[in-house]
């Protein structure tokens, strides 16, 4: 990707890089939360989750039965979720950021996200491919899909995304 120099300074120093990071981290992690916690209920099952997740990252958990629900795992591992959410929204804000001066940059932003999605799941199945049965794929889809709706929206709408696709559509014409 080739990007000037000004651009690359003036984007990594800017202080509002970091808000517009943190802003975008949480919207993804909120997301994923706020799903999850749905689940949880309609399985009777609060902060089953979170519990699981973070009982198998900190305690190493190889099963349900070995899920601890407490609030130091689930605080745990909602800081490590934010975390992961924030170091990737990140990369996304300073890719479509570089849009400007380089249009494919775009293409650079979705095909992270996807990377990922992808990486996460493969990394839940090598790890702990027991949380993929207590979970269910299908809700572990469903809230990375939340999440980065969620997320491409803010950005769609923040850096008004639709009028550069459209500009840049009518240029191509």
């Amino acid at each position: 990707m080739v990007v000037t120099r000004d651009y690359q300074r003036s984007s990594l120093a800017a202080p509002s890089l970091l808000r517009e990071a943190l802003l975008l981290g949480v919207i993804g992690a909120a997301a994923v939360a706020v799903w999850f916690l749905a689940v949880d209920v309609a399985r009777d099952q609060l902060w089953f989750t979170p519990a699981a997740l973070g009982s198998a990252l900190f305690l190493g958990a190889r099963g349900i039965g070995e899920v601890q629900v407490s609030a130091l795992i689930i605080g745990g591992y909602t800081l490590v979720h934010v975390t992961a959410f924030i170091l990737v929204a990140l990369l996304v804000v300073m890719l479509i950021r570089s849009i400007d001066y380089h249009p494919p940059a775009i293409l650079g932003a979705v095909l992270l996200l996807v990377t990922m999605e992808t990486f996460m799941i493969g990394l839940l199945a090598i790890m702990a491919s027991w949380l993929l049965d207590a979970l269910s794929l299908w809700t572990v889809l469903i809230a990375n899909l939340l999440a980065g709706a969620a997320m491409g929206l803010y950005l769609w709408q923040r850096y008004g995304l639709q009028d550069r696709l459209r500009s840049d559509l009518e240029e191509r014409q």
